[in-house]
């Protein structure tokens, strides 16, 4: 190799080799040799401060709790892993086992957040701090929520314990598509056109409706609920929003 050929350590560097150096991954000499190069250039060095900012903000956010339903399908299969056909493994075990396999979970949501610049948490307001998620499990495709089961039931004044299960969906459900949402929004005076953060068919105090999570704007964590009845939404008719919410963040 002559002294004029350029090998990955040489700038300009990608972003993902500053992200794998902002993570400590690279192999001991990798890290000795770029590192002092990367803290000399102005720009390198804003994108390794993004990444700090980034990794702040997601610490600062509150935990996402796991939903009860979810909670008890992983206790039954661990206790049928600890059956004595089985080799043996005790209950007490298997849950301690359980709690860490979560542990590394989160991790992964937070390093997923990081990546896309999102964060995605549960925020509980008002009076929803203590509130537990009181919703059945849902699939994040475009199949009815929890497939054979009706719809989550929500109550109107705690529309915050739905947003762990309706973040997992991407289900129209009678609305059918994007455009439609998008059309029933404009009724309501919402001018978004993005793809929700998660979308469902509910149940909003008995009555059949269409849940979506939206961006709640440039406060990371900051949702907008709004809850659709898909018989009578539309462009012109803002009578088709039950429901229009913020749930920001608590700090």
């Amino acid at each position: 190799m002559t002294g004029t050929e350029r090998t990955p350590l040489d700038p300009p560097w990608s972003l993902d080799l500053l992200a794998d150096l902002h993570a400590g991954v690279l192999d001991p000499e990798a890290d000795a040799r770029l590192r002092p190069r990367v803290m000399a250039d102005p720009e390198a060095r804003s994108v390794l401060a993004a990444l700090d900012a980034t990794m702040a903000d997601l610490r600062s956010l509150p935990p996402i709790p796991m939903p009860r339903a979810v909670a008890d399908r992983i206790d039954a299969a661990l206790a049928q892993e600890a059956r004595p056909a089985a080799p043996v493994v005790s209950l007490d075990e298997a849950r301690k086992r359980r709690n860490r396999r979560l542990g590394m979970g989160g991790g992964v949501l937070a390093a997923a957040a990081a990546a896309i610049g999102i964060a995605l948490v549960v925020v509980p307001g008002g009076d929803q701090a203590d509130q537990p998620p009181g919703a059945q499990p849902t699939q994040a495709s475009n199949t009815p929520v929890g497939s054979a089961q009706p719809p989550m039931a929500v109550k109107e004044t705690e529309l915050g314990a739905a947003v762990p299960e309706v973040l997992k969906a991407q289900n129209y459900g009678p609305l059918d598509s994007q455009d439609r949402l998008v059309g029933c929004l404009k009724g309501g005076g919402i001018t978004s056109t993005a793809k929700p953060l998660g979308i469902s068919p509910v149940s909003l105090d008995g009555r059949p409706a269409v849940m979506a999570i939206l961006p709640g704007g440039a406060v990371a964590g900051q949702f907008r609920i709004v809850v659709l009845d898909p018989e009578t939404c539309g462009p012109d008719n803002p009578q088709g929003v039950i429901a229009d919410t913020t749930i920001k963040p608590t700090r």
